[in-house]
């Protein structure tokens, strides 16, 4: 094995621009694991979402890489570019092609129902792919090889799944080299924070895994909380700070404050180190496990935006979704981060099986009593793998929706107590209400930096929250 391709998939075309996008830190992570343990294998990594160019763009460079193995990376909206690549990389080469990410680990059968995809990993991939690699060079075929899915004899078949790695600081960082970061600081890139204070960004991983039980989340990273040491987490970023120019850093942890004498030492040490940096959380962080402190050291290590993931104002459905936020607990949090001068955007959905219009108008209620400058109602996508899903699949219901859809403003089921139309009637009005009250327009344009960019951001936004 001397050569080997990572492909992060891509989406339909250029009129998905709406996706946000962010270093391929799946492949990333393979990149610098393999380096580490193989140095003699050459890797190239080609990122199909942040060139938003065809598949077939991309052949005259794998012919003269001239790959040994093919690895591709899909979340769901990504499925249908995984395949085309598959069938790509098989109609040009005579190698394996390996698939992993969200969409192959919970869907193996489907991916596998691709003849041009030999292997999918599932879940964590960097023992396993390593493995696969072994198997490949020895001659070995992969049957029961963990953390796996294989064809044999045309059948598909899943192995057990693989131990996680306990230890994350051993672990060696992301590949960082192996990708064009400078092409991120581009303004045109649409961030996962949908806004930036400055260009210079990075997106890091800084734990792996929620130990909270949301029957909506996947679980690619199992649900025992593994932190990396704020130690080995300082360690990259300041690499990242002092050798790629990067002056932003997005959090995009499932559960960053999960240990908060964890999370307090990050951005302490954040804030102590004299870089001149500027963060964010885009995904999310668990606004009931915040307390003073901790919000003074956000402000201090240069927070400027938290997204709270809330889901729902109603004390009955967080039990019925197993999240149990402390809702009491949270609006004093975000009144006190809004305090601190740091923008608050609340994650919500709507559409929980046996959700009343009661418990939605408590989830809007829940929202215009807050001090969230922003606000964002999804309808829920029940998607395979995720236990939501089972439900729904045991209340008969069929869950059709286009997987690269992901403005989350259409109905994919309907697994509530109301109408269809009842439910896209108070998604349509949580919008409305939250947005549309006198003095919010100007609350959000006061607290958003680089005002310039907001035009931008409300075109790539409107069509997917008020259609």
């Amino acid at each position: 094995m001397k050569r080997i391709v990572l492909i992060e998939s891509g989406v339909s075309g250029p009129e998905k621009f709406v996706y946000q996008v962010y270093p391929p830190h799946g492949l990333m992570y393979l990149a610098g694991y393999l380096r580490a343990k193989r140095p003699e294998i050459e890797i190239k990594i080609i990122d199909l979402m942040l060139r938003r160019e065809p598949e077939e763009s991309i052949l005259s460079e794998l012919k003269d890489f001239s790959p040994d193995l093919a690895g591709i990376h899909a979340m769901h909206f990504q499925a249908r570019s995984m395949h085309r690549i598959a069938a790509l990389v098989k109609q040009n080469f005579a190698i394996p092609v390996i698939a992993g990410g969200p969409y192959p680990s919970s869907e193996p059968l489907r991916a596998l129902a691709d003849p041009n995809i030999d292997l999918a990993v599932r879940g964590e991939g960097e023992l396993t792919f390593a493995e696969v690699i072994e198997r490949l060079e020895s001659g070995k075929n992969f049957s029961g090889l963990p953390g796996t899915a294989w064809r044999s004899n045309g059948k598909a078949a899943i192995a057990a799944d693989r131990e996680f790695i306990r230890d994350i600081d051993s672990i060696p960082f992301p590949a960082w080299e192996l990708i064009e970061l400078k092409k991120f600081f581009d303004w045109r890139v649409l961030a996962q924070n949908d806004v930036r204070w400055r260009k210079e960004l990075a997106t890091i991983f800084t734990s792996r895994a929620c130990p909270y039980g949301c029957t909506f989340c996947h679980n690619m990273f199992g649900k025992r909380f593994r932190p990396r040491s704020p130690e080995n987490v300082l360690a990259e970023v300041r690499l990242l700070y002092e050798k790629y120019g990067v002056r932003e850093i997005h959090v995009i942890d499932d559960c960053f404050n999960f240990d908060q004498a964890r999370a307090k030492a990050i951005l302490a040490m954040l804030a102590e180190s004299g870089m001149d940096l500027k963060l964010a959380f885009p995904n999310g962080i668990r606004g009931d496990r915040l307390d003073a402190e901790m919000i003074g050291l956000l402000k201090a290590a240069g927070t400027y935006k938290v997204n709270f993931g809330i889901e729902s104002g109603s004390e009955r459905i967080q039990r019925l979704i197993r999240k149990e936020l402390d809702l009491d607990k949270i609006q004093k949090n975000i009144e006190l981060v809004t305090q601190a001068g740091i923008f608050c955007h609340g994650f919500f959905m709507m559409g929980f099986p046996g959700e009343t219009e009661d418990d939605m108008k408590k989830t809007i209620e829940f929202a215009l009593k807050s001090k969230l400058h922003t606000a964002g109602f999804a309808l829920l996508s029940p998607f395979p793998g995720t236990r939501v899903r089972e439900t729904a699949e045991q209340m008969g219901k069929k869950c059709d929706f286009d997987p690269e859809d992901t403005s989350y403003a259409r109905i994919a089921c309907n697994l509530t107590e109301v109408s269809d139309r009842r439910l896209a009637q108070l998604h349509r009005l949580a919008h409305w209400k939250f947005y549309f009250r006198p003095g919010q327009v100007l609350r959000i344009f006061s607290a958003t930096p680089n005002k310039w960019l907001l035009p931008r951001i409300f075109r790539a936004h409107f069509r997917l929250k008020f259609l």
